[in-house]
């Protein structure tokens, strides 16, 4: 695919994103990284005293551990689930961003599996390069508070404290730094290591390199990324809505009543089932909330069981349908950041990573060179075979000269 190397590129990103792949990538994995960070959750309740019950009618399925009192060990437990959901959601990210870049190579045959063994291949290169951060960021603060401590020394402490007062400035506007660097990361390096092929190293050596040596263009792209993210969201949300009202009025008039009722139990289900959803969305969206989410409050209205088992499987595709709005979202948010660092790449360091070698397709073009196996012994030839096999009348004219 040929780019412009600036920000008109940036405004594919949604087109290159509204594909199976990349949707079903970041679908399956955020699916998966929620389960993980659902059964902790629960897990985390239940052993700090909750019933099972009780938070599901409180939470449903977006309970959240911390807006319970639990004791230390109950925290604890949430926040593994925290942090293997953020794992997951980051190794999706380097998936999705491998898909994208094949696509912008103009390799479509690449597949979505192939994306997620290029990303569980990398996933100590991907974790790897946010623990390094984190121990540089730890490095600086407990060195803080070990000088602190040494400051507590009578007459000295203070004196060596204060006389290194410069230092101190320069290290915590170095802790600063890092630490935006550590956010700049997060939404970059997936993108860094799906281009590049790097490693922790490489993605945290990548991610100071252009927050220091591309700052404005960063922001401003990142930005221009983020706007198409949550307007791709809205849209994709707004024809989905408008394929329900499509869909509602074809059938209520093949089916009548008996699809009313199936429509409005299962809407009102889903409404319990994420019990805050509604209110978030009217917060942020105001009277816009009704065009891509629930316009009023609905009632169950089913009362045969048929009707109720039609009712579920009703509300668990209007939640997959739901769910692939988030999914479409964060594929357009990370097919962006790697066009974006494409694009830095090209302009810092002048070289096109669309157009470098790549290991992996280069792997599999020699697996498809090598020759088959034929039945000579060993792998060798028929002809090769032949050569070595003198023929009856070579023997016999040897036999004749002795």
């Amino acid at each position: 695919m040929k780019l412009h190397f600036n920000f008109k590129d940036l405004f594919r990103a949604p087109r290159i994103a509204l594909g199976f792949q990349r949707i079903w990538i970041n679908g399956l994995g955020l699916a998966t990284g929620y389960l993980v960070y659902l059964v902790f959750t629960y897990l985390s309740l239940l052993i700090s005293g909750y019933s099972i019950g009780e938070v599901w009618q409180k939470q449903a399925l977006l309970a959240c551990a911390f807006s319970f009192s639990q004791p230390w060990f109950g925290r604890v437990i949430a926040a593994v689930g925290v942090a293997l959901f953020a794992a997951l959601i980051l190794m999706t990210n380097t998936a999705v961003a491998r898909a994208s870049y094949m696509v912008l190579r103009d390799e479509f045959f690449y597949t979505w599996s192939q994306a997620f063994r290029f990303a569980w291949r990398k996933w100590i290169s991907v974790i790897g390069a946010f623990l390094t951060f984190g121990f540089m960021i730890a490095f600086f603060v407990i060195g803080a508070l070990f000088m602190g401590l040494v400051g507590r020394i009578p007459i000295f402490g203070e004196w060596f404290n204060f006389l290194l007062t410069i230092p101190y400035f320069f290290a915590a506007i170095l802790l600063a730094f890092i630490v935006v660097v550590t956010f700049v990361g997060i939404i970059l390096v997936p993108a860094v290591i799906a281009t590049s092929d790097e490693d922790a190293l490489g993605g945290v050596f990548q991610s100071f390199s252009m927050t220091f040596n591309q700052p404005w263009r960063l922001a401003i792209y990142s930005t221009i990324v983020g706007v198409l993210e949550i307007v791709s969201m809205l849209v994709f949300a707004l024809v989905l809505k408008l394929g329900y009202f499509i869909f509602s009025g074809l059938f209520t008039i093949g089916m009548g009543e008996k699809f009313v009722k199936v429509a409005e139990t299962g809407l009102a289900w889903m409404d319990r089932l994420l019990p805050v959803l509604n209110d978030w969305l009217q917060y942020l969206l105001g009277s816009f909330a009704s065009w891509v989410y629930l316009s009023h409050p609905h009632v169950p209205l089913a009362e045969t069981w048929s009707l109720q088992i039609a009712a579920g499987i009703f509300t668990f595709f209007l939640i997959i349908l739901g769910g692939s709005v988030l999914a479409y979202g964060e594929a357009v948010g990370n097919t962006g950041m790697t066009l974006v660092y494409v694009i830095l790449y090209k302009i810092h360091e002048d070289e096109n990573l669309l157009e470098r070698e790549d290991d992996e397709l280069k792997e599999e073009e020699e697996g498809e060179g090598e020759p088959s196996e034929t039945s000579g012994e060993k792998g060798e030839s028929p002809e090769e075979s032949t050569e070595e096999k003198p023929s009856a009348e070579t023997d016999a004219a040897e036999t004749d000269q002795s």
